[in-house]
């Protein structure tokens, strides 16, 4: 049997160590192309020994927080063709409603994303100080409006009209309701607009839903009776009482303007006062009837018939209450 010099064994083994030890280092140390992008703008760096992602970044003068993205992460070794994605926060400012003032680093890259981001519900009702499609920079400051309103509906009474319409069948003083007033009724609906609590603007709307009905009165115009007694003791209904000069005279038998023969109870007047033909009773005198006429009687004026001259002279002028009996 052939025996194997265990020398040789030895250095043979050596070698093959060395061998693979330095193809790992010549691995290590190969050219790379290396892709970099910062913030969209994009660098290619070509190299031998380059390390790990944060190594790179930091030769490269690229710095990065920790609300910053870096993929893929910085402890990774590079290999040829890594490619480095670096996306720098952007410092902004949430103003929402009445809320104090939050700054926050987002990654977002239209207001929109961000208030997604930050989980904030804007509704179509509330204002943005800037669009929501805006582009995020730092700096920006977002204030929301919060825009609300409060409605309240109430109802209102439509006061009645008045209508007054004459009666000739009931007395003067008196009155009746025809037709009870109802009020109508107004539907009020009052809207205020509130901008982050303080009111802004208020709107008014009136709807009338029940329209009011008038009231109807018929109020008298005719005349109550006077009652006058007379010097028998009777009771005299009268319908108007006026205050008149009253002279005497004493014709008898001689015709009047209405065709009658004069005598006690004949009384001369103006017709555009006392029409002739009306029942009339004189205070002081007694029933009469307007039957004539005379030049000199005008106005409230009468002249009295007596059956005797001295009668009449007795008489005399005087001012009389003259009642026209119904």
């Amino acid at each position: 049997m052939r025996k194997v010099n265990r020398k040789s064994i030895y250095c043979l083994s050596a070698a093959a160590v060395a061998l693979l030890l330095g193809g790992s280092a010549t691995a290590a140390t190969a050219y790379k192309s290396i892709s970099i992008e910062v913030d969209g703008k994009s660098q290619l760096v070509k190299g031998f020994e380059f390390g790990t992602v944060a190594d790179l970044l930091k030769k490269q003068g690229v710095q990065v927080g920790k609300d910053d993205l870096v993929q893929p992460t910085v402890t990774k070794e590079l290999t040829d063709g890594t490619q480095i994605k670096v996306k720098h926060a952007k410092s902004i400012v949430i103003q929402d409603g009445t809320h104090d003032p939050v700054s926050v680093n987002t990654l977002s890259d239209t207001v929109a994303d961000v208030l997604k981001e930050l989980q904030i519900q804007v509704t179509d009702a509330d204002k943005l100080s800037v669009d929501a499609t805006a582009s995020i920079q730092s700096g920006l400051t977002i204030a929301i409006t919060r825009r609300t309103q409060d409605v309240q509906v109430a109802e209102e009474a439509i006061p009645f009209q008045t209508e007054r319409q004459p009666d000739a069948n009931e007395y003067t003083g008196t009155e009746k309701v025809l037709t009870p007033g109802v009020e109508g009724k107004v539907q009020v609906k009052t809207t205020v607009f509130y901008e982050n609590g303080k009111a802004v603007d208020r709107k008014e709307d009136r709807t009338t839903t029940a329209e009011p009905v008038n009231q109807v009165i018929a109020y008298g115009t005719k005349q109550r009776p006077i009652i006058v007694a007379s010097r028998s003791g009777e009771n005299l209904e009268a319908q108007k009482s006026m205050t008149m000069a009253a002279s005497a005279y004493s014709m008898p038998g001689s015709r009047t303007a209405t065709g009658g023969a004069a005598g006690q109870g004949t009384v001369a007047v103006d017709p555009s006062v006392i029409p002739l033909g009306t029942r009339l009773y004189i205070e002081g005198y007694g029933y009469g009837v307007a039957s004539d006429v005379g030049g000199a009687i005008k106005g409230n004026r009468i002249d009295l018939h007596f059956d005797s001259e001295a009668q009449a002279l007795q008489f005399g002028r005087r001012t009389v209450q003259v009642y026209i009996l119904n």
